[in-house]
C-alpha cells in the first residue's frame, strides 16, 4: 500500500481533538507504543531506504516494512504490515534470521489515534519533544484540505519522518545553547 504522510510540529492536541470530534472522526487508539527498527549488518536496507520496524500499540504487534519513495512535499512510502501475536518472539524471530535493532533500544512515544474515511490522525508524544500530528492520506490533497479543515496553516507542513523530527529539535536545543553562551 502506498502511505502519503506529513508532520506538523507543536500542536495544542487538545484542539485538534475537539476539531476532529467536530469533523467526526473517531478516536481508535490511545496508549503508548514502543517499537524497535531492524537492519542487516552491512546495512542493506536503510541503503535503499527501507525500515523494517516492530511496533507494540496496546494489545497489538504489528511487523512493518517501509520503502521510502519520495520526500519533497509529503513523505511517500509503500508500506506492508502483519501483525504477529508477541512483540519479544518476533525480535527473536528477526534476530536470528541475521537482522539487528538499529538503535540499542525500544523508542517509546504516546499517542492518540483517530480515523476520518481513509484519512488517519496521529498525535505522538516524546517525553522531550512537543506533541506534533501526523497526517496520514492517499494523497497530498487529502491532507492539505484537513490541515485547514483543523485550522493549521499549509506553510507548517513538513514532509518529515521521526528521525527528522528529533533531528528539528535537537538543533533548536544546540542553537539556544549557543545563544547562552
Amino acid at each position: 500500500m502506498i502511505e502519503t504522510e506529513i508532520k506538523i510540529v507543536e500542536v495544542d492536541a487538545k484542539k485538534i481533538e475537539k476539531k476532529l470530534f467536530e469533523l467526526g472522526a473517531q478516536k481508535i487508539f490511545e496508549g503508548n507504543i514502543e517499537w524497535l527498527v531492524f537492519d542487516s549488518g552491512n546495512h542493506f536496507f536503510s541503503k535503499k531506504r527501507v525500515m523494517i520496524r516492530l511496533r507494540k500499540q496496546g494489545t497489538k504487534t504489528i511487523l512493518t516494512t517501509k520503502q521510502l519513495l519520495e520526500k519533497k512535499h509529503a513523505k511517500i512510502s509503500e508500506e506492508h504490515e502483519v501483525e504477529t501475536t508477541d512483540f519479544l518472539e518476533t525480535t527473536k524471530i528477526l534476530q536470528s534470521m541475521g537482522f539487528h535493532v538499529k538503535r540499542g533500544y525500544p523508542i517509546n512515544k504516546h499517542r492518540i489515534s483517530y480515523v476520518l474515511g481513509d484519512v488517519h490522525f496521529e498525535l505522538d508524544t516524546f517525553p522531550s519533544i512537543p506533541t506534533f500530528l501526523e497526517i496520514e492520506a492517499p494523497n497530498r490533497k487529502a491532507i492539505d484540505d484537513y490541515v485547514l479543515k483543523l485550522g493549521l496553516s499549509l506553510a507548517n507542513i513538513k514532509p518529515w519522518g521521526t528521525r527528522e523530527v528529533f533531528a528539528h529539535y535537537r538543533k533548536m536545543r544546540e542553537q539556544k545553547k549557543g545563544r547562552r553562551s
